[in-house]
């Protein structure tokens, strides 16, 4: 008889330790902000992207009233700083491997929701022709059209708790870091470019366009009031070469030039250039500075690209003698990097 009466002190005081702990874990969780449900981080400087494809859904709905553009497009187009576009205000939702069958999920959620942009920019890069290039990785909720998971749940987890414990110290996960304001910039401490190393993606096959344009048809039926924008991201000219050397460049341009056809305005920031042919703008040839990223946000809506190349102002046949003249321009600086 004794030991009953102290039961139900035991079980209260058990649940009393199970609530302090689960809210303590949210509290730590809702301050640090993984998962940017509450605006992101608020007792640091930074804020990682564990999970961009859950993360950049739940800040967007947070303040989708806010802006009249979308961005999309894989870890290259997430360094595009989204207030350099002129007259636009811009949410990026680009994020790592990014795939335009992905990007047309998004857009039709974000679309159920009565977003209307009047501007989509879409990343083109060199891996969205290849069949190499892993597969597309849509979140359940967001091919049902359903509701994230709540807050309240996803911070009482052990998972979302070692998300905010690697913030708290400063590990992150990608290469890639996320200001308080959202600007994507390249982690500090990353290495120096070195031209003579391959880029994996850069070098993983032929290219094959024709049944992957179609995901451009798919944006525009989604925002058919939507000026449709699409740019391929700097790459190292060095990549470039490599492509004309594994005799892949004629196919890669005719790529580009397909795709341009499905957009009102098509702008290759990666054709060899001032920008591309300087291994200080990036550490890896692919993912490029804050300044080079800022000179493709202020000058992608403009005519005035001293080195872009306005793709639907030419032919393919003239795009890819454009590219062999920039290659042959830049020829002596592509021999030094490769230390030949």
């Amino acid at each position: 008889m004794t030991m009953n009466r102290y039961i139900p002190g035991y079980f209260a005081a058990l649940v009393a330790t199970v609530l302090a702990c689960a809210g303590a874990v949210f509290a730590v969780n809702a301050a640090v902000d993984p998962m940017w449900y509450f605006g992101g981080n608020k007792v640091g400087s930074v804020n990682y992207a564990f999970n961009e494809r859950l993360s950049k859904m739940n800040l967007f709905l947070s303040r989708q009233d806010e802006y009249d553009c979308v961005i999309f497009g894989d870890s290259r187009a997430t360094l595009l700083p989204a207030h350099w576009i002129e007259g636009h205000r811009c949410f990026n939702f680009a994020f790592s491997a990014g795939k335009a069958e992905e990007a047309v999920a998004y857009a039709r959620y974000i679309a159920d929701r009565g977003f209307r942009p009047k501007l989509v920019i879409m990343g083109v890069p060199a891996s969205a022709f290849r069949d190499k290039i892993g597969g597309a990785v849509i979140p359940p909720f967001i091919r049902e059209l359903d509701e994230p998971k709540p807050a309240l749940i996803a911070y009482l987890s052990f998972d979302a708790l070692s998300m905010s414990l690697r913030t708290l110290v400063g590990s992150s996960p990608l290469d890639r870091i996320y200001t308080l304001d959202f600007e994507c910039r390249v982690a500090p401490g990353a290495p120096d470019y070195d031209p003579a190393k391959p880029i994996p993606d850069m070098m993983a096959g032929r290219f094959t366009a024709t049944h992957r344009v179609k995901f451009y048809d798919d944006m525009r039926s989604i925002f058919p009031e939507a000026k449709l924008v699409g740019y391929v991201p700097p790459v190292s000219a060095w990549a470039v070469a490599g492509y004309e050397k594994a005799g892949w460049l004629p196919e890669y341009v005719a790529a580009l030039h397909l795709a341009s056809e499905k957009f009102n305005r098509f702008v290759d920031f990666g054709i060899p250039s001032s920008i591309t042919i300087d291994t200080r703008n990036t550490y890896d040839g692919t993912h490029y500075s804050v300044e080079a990223n800022r000179i493709v946000a202020e000058t992608l809506l403009r005519s005035d690209q001293a080195d872009a190349l306005d793709v639907k102002r030419f032919d393919a046949e003239a795009m890819l003698a454009i590219y062999r003249e920039r290659l042959n321009s830049y020829r002596d600086q592509l021999t030094a990097g490769l230390g030949n």
